[in-house]
């Protein structure tokens, strides 16, 4: 059997169950188009019936976090129920010193270090849980900018629902615009906020974000704290979470800005760990999703949907490769208007996700980036499928993982700030 023909055949076998997976995006991007998340507008409370809360700031490196601290001390919440903790992991040598500078006789502020980064994140945020006060908790990574109301508003519903263990924000950025590659990041969790997490909504599974949302203490510490060999720590507890029958809610109409990678290899990096991470929640956990009695059939489908939709990358990245041979080593033919129209109808076929995308980027106010976002899915995309499919693979096998820090735009900004503070301090 010749090679073109061999090419073909595999061809076509990698892209019957990429064409299913587009099938399946197109029926999510029909169901998104008529299910919107409910904008809420929850009644004022007044300051003596607000919650006590514990603001964490998980920190690596990064002296933006002084950034986010000066919003959350600027919260139109009562200052005596409220207190940021600064879990501060990092060992770069400026990021502390900033931090401790910045903070200084800051009353609501406190930092708390360690001798090691056990558990990343995850260790962070649970060797701080002694430190809070707050019956809820709300977490932020370093590089969030939140508005003055946005505090009051996030925990405001646990006020009128006991049954609330999760109440996440959406997700906006403040470096949409830097190039390309933050483009097409934001464009990602532009899609996953404006058109999966309202079907979330729906179906009662809203998987906390990790940034941007409250958590109650007890609820939290019900289910352990955080799974330090996680990597995806967040999807991992709302699971838990939402087992024990718990509520979670997305409020579409409250957001906050953060920053997405702008590099391509920290984006890729970021998008690895989120393939391993989430597939290996599914590794994990199969049995509760699969069997649980605390889960209907629409809660499973969507878990299942979450935790292996990364199962799709390596038959992607097998058309893409088998594809691009078949037009090198083909036998030379007239190209017809035949060929036009299958190569059209393949393209329709495969685009499910850019349909999806569509309808994030429109609702998002983003409708002039849909060319871009077509063009990337189907360059960067490619790149990205095959990255994905390393984690993935690395996560079936139960690879081991490590953090990887996603480098901040801002942190360049501060670190020069300070830099020429301290310059300015020393020469006087």
């Amino acid at each position: 059997m010749e090679a073109y023909i061999i090419n073909l055949l595999l061809y076509n076998a990698f892209l019957v169950p990429v064409i299913f997976f587009s099938v399946l995006y197109y029926m999510l991007a029909f169901t998104s188009f008529f299910v919107k998340a409910p904008r809420y507008s929850f009644p004022d409370v007044k300051d003596g019936q607000l919650p006590n809360v514990t603001i964490q700031i998980p920190v690596y490196n990064d002296p933006v976090a002084v950034r986010c601290i000066k919003k959350c001390l600027n919260f139109n919440y009562p200052k005596n129920k409220y207190h940021i903790i600064v879990a501060d992991d990092s060992n770069d040598g400026i990021t502390p010193t900033i931090l401790d500078d910045f903070i200084k006789a800051k009353r609501n502020v406190s930092i708390v270090r360690r001798a090691t980064r056990k558990g990343f994140k995850s260790g962070a945020l649970n060797n701080t849980l002694k430190h809070c006060r707050g019956d809820i908790i709300v977490i932020f990574d370093s590089d969030f900018v939140p508005k003055k109301d946005f505090l009051r508003k996030l925990v405001t519903p646990f006020t009128f629902d006991r049954e609330l263990a999760i109440v996440q924000s959406r997700m906006s950025f403040v470096n949409y615009d830097q190039n390309i590659i933050s483009k097409f990041a934001a464009a990602l969790l532009i899609v996953y906020h404006q058109c999966i997490m309202p079907l979330q909504n729906k179906t009662r599974t809203v998987f906390f974000c990790g940034t941007g949302g409250a958590i109650k203490k007890d609820v939290l510490l019900s289910v352990g704290g955080w799974n330090e060999k996680s990597v995806t720590e967040d999807a991992d507890l709302s699971l838990l979470i939402m087992e024990k029958g718990y509520k979670n809610l997305y409020i579409s109409n409250l957001e906050v800005a953060g920053e997405v990678p702008f590099t391509l290899r920290s984006f890729l990096r970021q998008q690895m760990r989120w393939a391993y991470g989430l597939t290996r929640v599914f590794m994990d956990h199969w049995k509760k999703i699969l069997f649980s009695p605390s889960f209907t059939a629409s809660q499973r489908a969507m878990m299942i949907f979450m935790t292996t939709g990364y199962v799709i990358t390596p038959f992607v990245l097998g058309a893409a490769i088998t594809g691009q041979l078949g037009w090198i080593i083909t036998p030379p033919k007239p190209f017809l208007l035949s060929d036009l129209i299958n190569f059209l109808k393949m393209l329709l076929l495969s685009s499910g996700f850019v349909a999806l995308g569509v309808i994030g980027l429109r609702r998002a106010g983003k409708s002039r980036d849909i060319l871009k976002l077509y063009i990337a899915a189907f360059t960067v995309g490619i790149v990205l499928s095959a990255a994905n499919f390393v984690a993935f693979a690395r996560s079936v096998l139960n690879m081991r993982a490590g953090w990887i820090r996603t480098p901040k735009m801002g942190s360049s900004f501060i670190i020069e700030f300070f830099k020429n503070a301290f310059r300015r301090k020393n020469n006087k």
